[in-house]
């Protein structure tokens, strides 16, 4: 994932000191989950024009970059297939990696994606147009795990691509509006290429009970 003002300017951030607050302050918690991951027990790797962290927590892996150009860059894993490594969410018996991908998971990272990136617009690192670079991989011959309370799948929902890319540049005015409709779209997206068309109000009513309730 990587999201960036559309017009390049080198030392957007003047001070790579600014960087680690600025990221601090508007990383996004939800559902008891943070975007980024801030690892609060190790401080950030400090590069020439940029800093991040690679934090692994339980089935949660992530590395992320912020450039004083603006730019962040955020790659983590499928959360299903490190449940292995996993205490509190254990794996189950007939677990395996690479198989499946939970359709929660997606709906709630690119949500918190799409309001991490409305509220980088609002900073000295953002722009009033921003640029947003999401890309699934590993998807080829996943499977779709059934929604939970719901009735299950009629049928398997396979992946027949490796991946899907999504691109796309939206208005700090847009992102600030809607960050939650615009997310449903590569959700849409991508779920599409797992031959399943979603009802909008059901990835809106999963949206809303996987991002918790009063939590900012």
């Amino acid at each position: 994932m990587v999201i960036h003002p559309a017009t390049f300017i080198e030392k957007r951030v003047s001070n790579i000191s600014d960087l680690h607050p600025l990221v601090q302050k508007i990383s996004v918690q939800r559902g008891g989950w943070d975007f980024p991951y801030l690892d609060s027990h190790t401080p950030p790797h400090i590069d020439v024009d940029w800093i991040g962290q690679e934090p692994e927590w339980e089935h949660h892996l992530e590395v992320w970059r912020f450039y004083q150009s603006g730019q962040f860059v955020d790659i983590a894993g499928i959360s299903e297939d490190w449940r292995d490594h996993s205490k509190w969410w254990p794996a189950p018996a007939e677990w395996r990696h690479g198989v499946s991908l939970d359709v929660v998971e997606v709906v709630f990272k690119f949500t918190v994606i799409f309001e991490f990136a409305s509220r980088l617009s609002l900073t000295e690192a953002g722009d009033e147009q921003m640029h947003i670079e999401i890309a699934i991989k590993g998807i080829n011959g996943r499977t779709l795990l059934d929604l939970p309370g719901r009735w299950p799948f009629s049928q398997k929902r396979m992946a027949s691509i490796s991946e899907l890319p999504y691109k796309v540049d939206l208005s700090r005015t847009q992102l600030i509006a809607e960050p939650r409709e615009l997310a449903l779209k590569p959700a849409t997206e991508l779920f599409r290429r797992f031959n399943w068309e979603p009802n909008i109000d059901i990835l809106r009513d999963i949206q809303t009970k996987s991002l918790g309730v009063g939590v900012t």
